[in-house]
């Protein structure tokens, strides 16, 4: 006869099926016993730091944490007091010195009788969040740029359209007119042409580059920056 399979639940209290959940946890967890020092660290914390478990096992917390935050979390375990359930931001210490900023969620594992068995740690790594806000606060100011950008193009157009047209309209006399007048007018013309292209430029800018101006200011640099063209590709 077949052994009977384990039932799901059975399973699923097995110390084997919560050590994967430990370890499959995309964030960092780590876990600590009642003096703080490292009892488990799964794949996520090696990411987030550096550190092998061999490294920080039976070690103080005191090498991933420092400062106001360790602080802070002594003494909330040693008032009892809660931790905030949506954790707060600090920084942890990776191999090498380097500082990860995280969101840490902390929660204490008491006994029946309030006694302290460990310490559950999670950490969230920040760094890709930042880069997302980077580059929203990118999108909303290039937002920004193309509609203002819109509106001085609508703005500028209309008079640059009255002013094109009455100088051709002289330059259709040209004959009547001298040689230096006619050279002006041209000049007009292709300063029109110029202003025209800066303005329908400017609404397509898809990466802004900046370059320095008088009086320690910062202006656009239109050549540098990247702007779509009427294929829909980008070009310099």
């Amino acid at each position: 006869m077949r052994p009977k399979r384990k039932s799901t639940r059975a399973l699923q209290e097995s110390p084997d099926y919560l050590k994967r959940i430990f370890e499959s946890s995309p964030v960092a967890i780590v876990s600590l016993d009642p003096r703080l020092r490292v009892v488990m660290f799964n794949r996520a914390a090696e990411r987030l730091t550096g550190y092998k478990p061999a490294e920080v096992c039976r070690r103080r917390v005191n090498k991933l944490i420092r400062g106001k935050s360790l602080t802070y979390i002594i003494e909330v375990l040693r008032k009892k007091k809660r931790f905030s359930g949506d954790g707060f931001v600090t920084k942890v210490i990776g191999k090498g010195g380097v500082e990860v900023p995280v969101r840490l969620v902390i929660s204490p594992l008491r006994s029946a009788d309030g006694a302290l068995m460990g310490v559950l740690c999670i950490a969230s790594d920040l760094k890709d969040v930042k880069r997302f806000q980077g580059k929203l606060l990118e999108a909303e100011r290039l937002d920004a740029l193309s509609e203002i950008a819109i509106g001085i193009n609508h703005e500028i157009n209309n008079p640059l359209c009255s002013i094109l047209g009455n100088t051709q309209l002289i330059l259709m006399d040209r004959d009547k007119l001298d040689p230096e007048t006619v050279d002006k007018l041209r000049n007009i013309e292709r300063e029109i042409a110029r202003i025209e292209k800066v303005a329908k430029r400017l609404p397509r800018i898809t990466r802004p580059v900046l370059k320095d101006y008088v009086g320690g200011k910062r202006m656009l640099d239109l050549e540098s920056s990247e702007s779509l063209d009427d294929r829909g590709g980008k070009r310099r």
